[in-house]
């Protein structure tokens, strides 16, 4: 039965990303079923490019609306996305949902609030929906480390056996089997011992996905988390082929190598996948390169080894969504306790008062 009008919830509105290469959801076809059916408004915006279609969406009771419209959504209703907004507008009027990156006083942090402050809107940014615990109710990370891990063994293994094609471009993959099949017959390619590889921030989600990627294929894994780290010994962590960070900094205190430690005599290292990808903020533990990479260049040089052998990196800073159905279903799924809730659940008022602070110490 339907909802009576004094019964109607919230209207959650979900975006079409604004990002061209965003395929993944936040919401789902199944669960926005079951916001309708507990009461809730659902408006999604149409998406070409979005890893769930349009008539999927309408099939199970969704309003339809045309890209970026949301703009002009009455102001009570409340915006879902995934990735950052485009530069305009100027001012955010709406409750907003999505991954804002500006917490952690990234590069061009006060101006992005500001369009919030101007519009007397909020930001609820995903990666501070925290519970009673502290700990996310839902994230994309073990499909981001899953991820970065396989691309950082791609180029590994590629230079391993002569060739040199990941570094002209990535594109979504159908599923994970796909990728290990490929990366098996790299390794197969290849002569002598897998190289090796560390794991930073092995015990967190995408720490746990990297290790699992690497595993897979058969490759050796060093894996360390706050014990390994607290007192580095750099000369091991770079005596390893390959490097995947997965340290999401909130401070300093933490540098796994730079420029000069990579050129160092004794440093082997040869890819670094650098899944936290926070290159503008000052905690990042890797300044070696001033920008994400991209899917059409997801790997660059930044220095020479200890040998003279290329040190590369690559950072793609929306890796799920080369995996973008598994990515979107698994992430949906953990999120729609929270959206059956909002906005009385402690994650939404956890999210809010830190939207608060934030907002106060940019004095706006």
């Amino acid at each position: 039965m339907s909802p009576t009008p004094s019964e109607q919830k919230t209207h959650i509105w979900l975006r079409d990303e604004d990002r061209s290469t965003e395929r993944r959801t936040a919401l789902t076809p199944k669960n926005a079923k079951l916001l309708i059916e507990k009461g809730f408004s659902v408006t999604v915006e149409k998406s070409e490019k979005r890893v769930c279609t349009n008539e999927e969406y309408e099939a199970v009771g969704c309003a339809l609306a045309e890209p970026r419209s949301w703009v002009d959504a009455p102001k009570d209703t409340v915006i879902l996305g995934l990735k950052e907004l485009a530069e305009t507008p100027n001012k955010l009027p709406h409750r907003m949902i999505h991954f804002a990156h500006i917490y952690k006083d990234q590069t061009g942090w006060e101006k992005e609030m500001a369009r919030f402050v101007n519009g007397d809107g909020l930001l609820y940014d995903i990666e501070f929906l925290t519970n009673e615990n502290g700990r996310r109710v839902a994230a994309f990370g073990y499909w981001a480390g899953w991820m970065g891990a396989a691309l950082g063994a791609f180029r590994l293994l590629e230079r391993r056996a002569g060739r040199d094609e990941i570094t002209k471009g990535v594109s979504p993959f159908e599923s994970q089997q796909e990728i290990i099949d490929k990366l098996k017959a790299l390794a197969d390619e290849g002569e002598g011992d897998l190289p090796t590889a560390i794991v930073i921030g092995a015990k967190g989600r995408s720490g746990t996905g990297a290790s699992e990627c690497l595993e897979a294929i058969g490759m050796t894994v060093t894996k360390w988390d706050i014990e390994e780290t607290r007192i580095l010994d750099r000369q091991t962590l770079l005596s390893h082929d390959m490097m995947v960070n997965c340290v999401l900094m909130f401070g300093p205190g933490l540098l796994l190598a730079n420029k000069t430690h990579l050129a160092a005599e004794g440093a082997k290292m040869k890819v670094i996948s650098d899944v936290s990808c926070d290159p503008f903020s000052d905690f990042n533990p890797l300044p070696i390169y001033d920008a994400p990479t991209s899917w059409d260049a997801p790997v660059i040089e930044v220095a020479k080894n200890g040998s003279g052998d290329a040190v590369e990196v690559t950072s793609i800073d929306n890796l799920p969504s080369l995996l973008p159905a598994q990515a979107a279903e698994e992430f949906s799924d953990q999120f729609i306790t929270s959206l059956l809730r909002f906005d009385d659940g402690i994650e939404w008022k956890n999210a809010k008062a830190k939207f608060e602070e934030v907002r106060a110490k940019a004095d706006l």
